[in-house]
């Protein structure tokens, strides 16, 4: 757990006391849920007296703050935050405790608030799932406290959620505008992507713009001179990313024809199986010369 001591940490700073576990996203004085399904021999079960409380614990192990869990449905217990919950950036142990026949029972969950950031924070549902899934592409890279790029340790650059739902709408316009046919569809608005079915190829989409944006970002590497001590050298980051980015664009090439030709209304086809300008006797029956021209049966004065 990341320590949530200084008041101005965000997603992108790395603390070594970060326990390294799949943590919930959740926006700085977002209201978001967060729940559990307790499980007994397979099955759905609910804990006696169907009640659960939830303990929120910060990276010190300090209890924030404590409440009872809601029930949804058999087994299934949520809470909703309330913004003051979610005001402080930083990561947090939720601790759920509830009792099955007399005896108590505990399971942790783990949520990461970050800081606010407007474009990720405006994006429905399905949008924010198409940048997690991204982000988690990335989340176990081998240079970074955390995991995720190198980018984000320093601290001049803003490598963070709010990040790729920016990168999502340059995802969103470059399949909208790379060939024929033309399409309108916006990340948060009417025609909304059509992510039901093409969710995968804008997922693909907005992975290779976060490469191609490390590899951007990555060209500013200065080469030290006079220098003796010694320093990890990142300045083939631009080739690396380079050679994957190459690598990945091929398999989305395939995804994209199948994506645009969907759109070029090929699946009503109208064929004229017979008769036309040459009635019964197509140019196929008529020789020579003719072959190419209607055939008329009276003469004209």
């Amino acid at each position: 757990m990341a320590d949530v001591d200084n008041d101005e940490l965000t997603e992108g700073q790395p603390d070594p006391t970060v326990s390294l576990k799949d943590f919930q996203y959740v926006s700085q004085f977002a209201m978001d849920i967060s729940g559990v399904n307790i499980i007994v021999a397979g099955q759905q079960h609910d804990p006696d007296g169907n009640s659960v409380t939830v303990t929120a614990y910060d990276a010190l192990n300090n209890q924030v703050w404590t409440e009872p869990a809601t029930r949804v449905g058999v087994g299934q217990y949520q809470v909703q935050f309330t913004s003051a919950q979610t005001s402080i950036p930083g990561y947090y142990t939720l601790k759920w405790t509830f009792s099955i026949a007399t005896v108590a029972q505990t399971t942790e969950t783990w949520i990461q608030v970050g800081a606010q950031n407007p474009e990720y924070d405006i994006l429905p549902d399905p949008m924010k799932d198409i940048v997690e899934t991204t982000w988690s592409r990335f989340s176990d890279m081998f240079d970074s406290p955390q995991g995720g790029p190198h980018l984000q340790v320093y601290f001049q650059t803003n490598f963070s959620r709010g990040r790729l739902a920016q990168l999502l709408k340059i995802a969103v316009g470059y399949l909208n505008t790379m060939a024929q046919p033309y399409a309108s569809f916006s990340v948060d608005s009417s025609p909304l992507f059509p992510y039901q079915q093409w969710g995968p190829l804008l997922e693909q989409r907005l992975y290779l713009e976060t490469m191609k944006h490390l590899i951007r970002s990555y060209i500013e590497q200065p080469m030290p001179n006079g220098v003796t001590v010694s320093r990890m050298d990142r300045r083939d980051y631009v080739d690396r990313w380079n050679r994957m980015l190459d690598h990945d664009e091929r398999d989305f090439k395939s995804q994209l024809d199948v994506f645009k030709i969907s759109m070029m209304g090929l699946g009503r086809p109208h064929v004229l199986v017979s008769g036309g300008v040459y009635g019964a006797y197509g140019p196929t029956r008529l020789p020579g010369s003719a072959a190419a021209r209607a055939r008329f049966w009276s003469r004209f004065y």
